[in-house]
């Protein structure tokens, strides 16, 4: 990596673009891909034009829990994220579930593991959020790993929904080092159903191929594996950030999830100023806005400069 690059510049690009994805998907969450219009700019949704999702209030909780505590500290994540819920933004059922457990006063390391069968859910909410965690350890992969499933496995227990929080992660890392993406999400891939994806859209990318049938090749559901391996190829097979992130939502289905985590990888790799401005200035920007996530950024960039 060259040593000129900003860091504060990828790492503003990593949560901003999770934010920008997140709203740009949002009014077309569930629709299919007929539905989207091929030019996408922010529309109106629930709480307003350019709002967030659980996508976005969940990575701010992470972000500053991180930078309080240096690392993930499962109790005092678990706190961060009961502090910020806000039911108006869309959490999953899932998590809503952990949250009461909790609540009951359920241990936050074991709440998750009760759900869906023993196994915990295999949904994408744990690798929506992770950009922070990639941020904060870039520099040091085993760590980000680590870091990584631990967060994960407060709210998603599913060995899938843990690793596309692992492969999620060490993609953004790498885009932060100006690694390569999509190997380092294939290496980073535990689980067969990751492996299997990422390899065939490795494939596919390795062919020149763009998929003209998204429903056959990417599927944007909530599965953490699926989502996970679609915002992986959509940031890897468009050179723009405002191409990667409209071509996640023109997929359909879990417009808000993909678009985020395309959106956080494409940002970390081409920087903050890679993102339109018309969208950013779109963003809503109060108390945990806009100007809170860039001021997060530089703290995540501070803290990772502190240790070396």
């Amino acid at each position: 990596m060259n040593a000129a690059r900003n860091r504060y510049d990828a790492a503003a690009g990593a949560l901003l673009g999770t934010f920008v994805g997140d709203a740009l998907g949002m009014p077309f969450e569930g629709l299919s891909p007929d539905a989207i219009p091929v030019r996408l700019e922010m529309e109106e949704a629930r709480l307003g034009r350019g709002t967030y999702t659980d996508d976005t209030q969940m990575m701010i909780a992470l972000a500053e829990s991180l930078i309080e505590h240096g690392e993930v500290v499962e109790e005092a994540l678990g706190r961060s994220f009961l502090d910020a819920y806000d039911p108006r933004r869309g959490y999953g059922s899932g998590t809503r579930r952990v949250f009461e457990l909790w609540e009951q006063g359920i241990a936050v390391a074991v709440a998750a593991g009760r759900l869906f069968g023993s196994q915990g859910s295999r949904g994408n909410g744990a690798a929506m959020r992770i950009a922070p965690v990639a941020v904060r350890f870039a520099d040091d992969p085993g760590r980000l790993d680590a870091e990584a499933r631990r967060s994960a496995r407060l709210t998603h227990a599913h060995a899938v929904g843990t690793d596309a929080a692992g492969v999620q992660a060490a993609a953004i890392g790498a885009a932060v080092r100006g690694d390569h993406i999509l190997d380092t999400a294939l290496a980073a891939a535990q689980t067969d159903g990751m492996r299997s994806r990422l390899r065939e859209l490795a494939g596919a990318l390795d062919a020149g191929e763009w998929c003209a049938d998204a429903g056959e090749r990417l599927e944007p559901t909530s599965d953490a594996a699926a989502s996970v391996s679609a915002a992986v190829y959509c940031a890897v097979a468009h050179p723009s950030f405002e191409a990667a992130v409209r071509s996640a939502v023109r997929l359909g289905g879990d417009t808000d999830t993909v678009a985020a985590m395309t959106g956080a990888i494409a940002g970390a790799r081409d920087g903050v100023r890679s993102i339109p401005a018309r969208w950013l200035a779109t963003l809503e920007d109060g108390e945990r806005g806009r100007s809170h996530v860039e001021r997060l950024a530089r703290s995540l960039v501070a803290a990772r400069n502190s240790v070396g």
